[in-house]
């Protein structure tokens, strides 16, 4: 009898776990878990992020306003949304860039590097997205910088402000040697690296074709 009694229980309790199914997803802490592993993950604003702000701020920092001279470097035009963890466009979100010119100097006074400062370089852009969340910059490609542990790699700073989610976060250039080095980029997760990682893309009409045409996707929390 206790051992039909036992059979019995052990039933219920499997018919009820059964019965529980998708909902284990639910519980708390594991959603929440699961949507960082989808969203950009965030990282450092580093210690660069402009003091004062170029009065020029537009989405093409390879020329000031008014001037004939180009930035020195390889010209990137870089395209991509901003989406929300259901894959929505997020509208009318901020985002704001800032990076190293060409010789992986900074527009800004602690940054005390030899290298010569690239003046024709906007070193600053914000852009606001589209109806589809669509944002695009016209840059070049930063030059890597000397720190404690080695070089850094190239990579540009990113600050999106939607409506009810803000991230600042790093897009690292593929195929760049000096990513396997990165200590910031190395320690994140595979599938993060994988989420700060632009990809190389033709060269759509309105592109110089010499130039380099990187895409960017990066997902918020929310829109």
């Amino acid at each position: 009898m206790r051992t039909n009694q036992q059979d019995i229980t052990r039933r219920k309790v499997l018919k009820a776990v059964l019965g529980l199914g998708g909902m284990v997803l639910r519980v708390p802490g594991l959603a929440a878990k699961t949507a960082n592993q989808r969203s950009t993950p965030p990282m450092t604003r580093g210690p660069f992020y402009p003091q004062i702000k170029p009065l020029d701020q537009d989405a093409d920092l390879t020329a000031l306003s008014g001037s004939r001279q180009h930035a020195q470097g390889q010209t990137v035009h870089l395209t991509g949304r901003i989406l929300d963890l259901d894959g929505k466009p997020v509208s009318g979100a901020r985002v704001a860039i800032w990076q190293a010119d060409a010789h992986g100097h900074y527009h800004h006074p602690n940054d005390r590097q030899p290298t010569a400062v690239d003046g024709n370089f906007q070193g600053f852009g914000v852009q606001t997205t589209d109806a589809q969340g669509r944002y695009r910059f016209k840059t070049i490609k930063p030059g890597a910088y000397p720190l404690m542990a080695g070089l850094r790699t190239p990579h540009i700073h990113f600050e999106i402000e939607g409506r009810n989610a803000r991230v600042v976060t790093q897009m690292f250039f593929p195929d760049e040697a000096l990513n396997a080095n990165d200590g910031l980029l190395q320690a994140l997760q595979p599938a993060q690296r994988e989420l700060v990682m632009a990809k190389r893309m033709p060269a759509i009409a309105g592109m110089d074709p010499r130039a380099t045409h990187l895409a960017w996707d990066i997902i918020l929390m929310s829109g």
